[in-house]
């Protein structure tokens, strides 16, 4: 996706798509900090780093409207939230509670786990491999409730 963001910030730009351009060019800009940080010095952006970079800045955009909401400036809701729906675009549909049992059963027989408690943080970082679409919270709910 990295290659395509300045094909697609020169098409916002060309229909005069500001909020898009600015979404575009966040994203690029959040691509490129994340490159030369020192953390991740060497290492190549996959996919799975594109969508939690995504999925971050999309965290943060909601948490941004919330503020805005108590503080009654209905202005800048509108504005983060066009760039959430833009930043939207760019996710793949989260996995559902069925993908990640799928997932954990999986990760189980690939790897001869068992389903013991204190395999908990396998069976997270298996899944959130397998599933870089899924949400944390339900892949820890889904691993607890599979491991009791």
């Amino acid at each position: 996706m990295k290659n395509e963001l300045n094909a697609l910030i020169m098409e916002a730009m060309k229909n005069h798509d500001t909020v898009r351009t600015e979404s575009l060019r966040a994203i690029k800009s959040a691509f490129l900090n994340w490159s030369t940080s020192k953390e991740n010095a060497g290492k190549e952006l996959t996919e799975a780093d594109e969508i939690q970079i995504i999925k971050k800045m999309v965290k943060q955009r909601q948490e941004s409207v919330e503020q805005y909401i108590a503080a009654g400036r209905q202005d800048l809701v509108d504005a983060e939230q066009a760039q959430i729906n833009v930043l939207g675009t760019f996710l793949p549909q989260a996995a559902s509670e069925e993908d990640i049992v799928r997932a954990f059963n999986q990760a189980k027989e690939a790897n001869g786990w068992t389903a013991e408690k204190k395999s908990m943080g396998l069976f997270v970082k298996a899944i959130k491999a397998a599933l870089p679409n899924a949400d944390g919270k339900m892949v820890a709910q889904v691993v607890q409730n599979q491991l009791a």
